[in-house]
């Protein structure tokens, strides 16, 4: 079967996302990695923040996967959000972080200052885990001028970083970024770094990154893009709307605390995923969730596109 064959097809109200991707040109070893991935939480907007990333940390703590791993817009680094982050501490495991472009500059704080408070010690880093490569960028790199608008760019120091970094491994690689890599609105010099993902290949001549992972977006879907798959992980927490459709759902006391709250429609129960790495059953496995807004819906404020407004994390192989 030719890589990247792509077919989706609905089972049991889960997307089922079958895409070859050749593991086994990479000579893997039998082990798994099993990772658990959450993705803007924005503590600083939503009121339950708090209560959302614990019950992800407690379903990790019960899981035991390998790692976690968090896709930015995360919390920023404000004495009232310190229980926030010793939530996300307690999990007794390694632990990575990916910078978002609302982890900065709002109310004023830098990049290096999220960083320092999250123990992060470099902004776009890699590691192996078992037989597997892991890439983290950093898509905040200031635009060239002119520019409107808030960062979402990678520059020539990390350009050459990631090809030194892919030049230098022989494992099947994940990336793992906030801003997404194919999408409008995504990092926005994203073909150019698509180009340089495409260049470096195995010896079969296939891209030695097999998966692309982001946020930022706060939706669901998987788009194959010479032979790489780019897959959205949904926020945590809710859809963004703005200020046209806005609407108070909760106590006077909670949207004066979070202003922005009416902006969204809020997720009822939290949003994370857990992604199996599997080279015995030859397979890139996605176990997601669902949930429901909380009312009124996007359908019910009559927002355009309001059925691709979807509460969910849909399930996903990815056959190799």
């Amino acid at each position: 079967m030719k890589r990247r064959n792509f077919i989706i097809k609905a089972l049991k109200g889960s997307v089922i996302a079958s895409l070859p991707i050749s593991l086994s040109s990479f000579n893997l070893k039998n082990k798994k990695v099993e990772i658990g991935i959450v993705a803007d939480v924005h503590q600083d907007i939503i009121h339950d923040g708090f209560s959302r990333l614990s019950f992800f940390i407690n379903a990790m703590k019960k899981r035991n996967p390998d790692f976690i791993i968090q896709l930015g817009d995360f919390s920023l680094p404000r004495e009232q959000n310190q229980p926030f982050i010793d939530k996300w501490n307690s999990f007794n495991g390694p632990k990575y972080h990916v910078l978002g472009n609302h982890d900065m500059r709002d109310f004023g704080y830098k990049k290096e200052e999220t960083m320092k408070w999250w123990k992060m010690e470099k902004r776009y880093y890699s590691f192996d885990y078992n037989n597997f490569h892991f890439i983290v960028l950093d898509g905040n790199d200031k635009n060239p001028e002119p520019w409107n608008g808030y960062v979402r760019y990678i520059g020539s120091e990390q350009k050459l970083w990631l090809k030194d970094d892919l030049s230098k491994t022989i494992k099947p690689t994940i990336l793992f970024s906030h801003q997404s890599l194919e999408a409008k609105g995504g990092i926005s010099n994203r073909k150019e770094i698509r180009d340089i993902l495409e260049e470096y290949t195995n010896k079969n001549g296939e891209p030695k990154v097999v998966a692309c992972l982001s946020g930022h977006h706060h939706t669901d879907y998987v788009k194959s893009i010479n032979k790489i798959p780019y897959i959205q992980i949904n926020s945590m927490s809710y859809k963004w709307v703005g200020d046209k459709f806005q609407y108070k759902r909760f106590s006077p006391q909670i949207e004066e605390a979070f202003p922005n709250l009416s902006k969204t429609c809020p997720y009822k129960e939290p949003l994370y995923a857990v992604l199996t790495l599997d080279s015995e059953q030859e397979m890139l496995h996605i176990e997601g969730r669902k949930t429901s807004f909380i009312g009124p819906t996007p359908n019910e404020l009559k927002i355009p596109d309001a059925e691709k407004m979807n509460p969910t994390i849909s399930e996903r192989n990815l056959k190799i």
